[in-house]
């Protein structure tokens, strides 16, 4: 069997002679390379193993074998071995990590879904929350309205502020259902006008049900308008459609009757 004389690229110390077994084993210590150099008797200069493919065949397939051997104990042992406190990175949260898909990336996502579901229903119950408060302030004035529409005098409903403002409240709620989001700080202001004014009217009158149904029905406008989570729109939709729904329903009853249409100010 031949023997052969090594050495490293790097260096000009040579060792040997080793035969076919001893590289082998130098393979499996980390010694020898495929760029490790032996002499070459019959050229007479030093060569890489690599381009020796009847060595490199002979040294380095045993190598690779054992290391494929090795290589499910030593996953077994790691495995066995792994702290139970949960220290260390698993393999799968590598993984997720890679697919972005970690517990902090799917907070983030869950909350994107979140803010994206909330801004997709604000226009449309904004919309319900403005036609209920219109409806609230429009019933009242019935009567005024047909009279100025039997008589023709439409200039006449302009003497009525609280009508005046529900035909406001009817177009925001138009604007709101055509997904016209510029409004929201109209809104905004228009619902902190309503709460303050509503609150007073009901502290005024001694009648707990319509501070409830004010505040209830301006706080939820203005929430719903600021609304950055699922969960905040849809305590906005409770209390603003609670709140001006039972407006609505209390000016069916005829609970506002002559009460707002009796606020007139006599300008035409």
């Amino acid at each position: 069997m031949p023997e052969y004389y090594i050495r490293t690229p790097e260096q000009d110390e040579s060792r040997g002679p080793f035969d076919q077994s001893r590289l082998k084993t130098l393979v499996d210590a980390g010694q020898v390379t495929e760029n490790t150099l032996y002499y070459d008797e019959e050229k007479e200069e030093w060569i890489p193993v690599a381009l020796n493919e009847e060595l490199k065949q002979a040294i380095f397939p045993v190598a690779n074998s054992l290391k494929l051997r090795a290589a499910p104990d030593a996953a077994a042992e790691t495995s066995s071995k792994k702290p139970k406190g949960g220290g260390g990175i698993e393999v799968e949260d590598m993984l997720k990590a890679a697919e972005a898909d970690t517990k902090e990336t799917r907070h983030l996502k869950q909350r994107q879904k979140s803010f994206e579901k909330a801004v997709e229903l604000a226009p449309i119950t904004l919309g319900i929350m403005m036609i209920l408060s219109a409806l609230a302030l429009l019933i009242p004035h019935h009567p005024v309205i047909v009279d100025g529409v039997t008589e023709t005098a439409y200039t006449s409903l302009l003497n009525y502020p609280f009508l005046m403002l529900g035909i406001f409240d009817l177009v925001m709620a138009i604007l709101l259902l055509l997904s016209v989001t510029d409004v929201y700080p109209v809104i905004r202001g228009r619902s902190m006008l309503g709460l303050g004014f509503g609150v007073y009217l009901g502290w005024a009158l001694g009648d707990p049900t319509l501070i409830m149904a004010f505040a209830l029905g301006g706080a939820g406008i203005f929430l719903a308008t600021i609304a950055q989570r699922l969960s905040t729109m849809l305590l906005a939709i409770i209390m603003g459609i609670g709140g001006n729904g039972a407006l609505a329903y209390l000016a069916i009853n005829e609970r506002f009757a002559e009460f707002y249409s009796s606020i007139k100010i006599n300008i035409f």
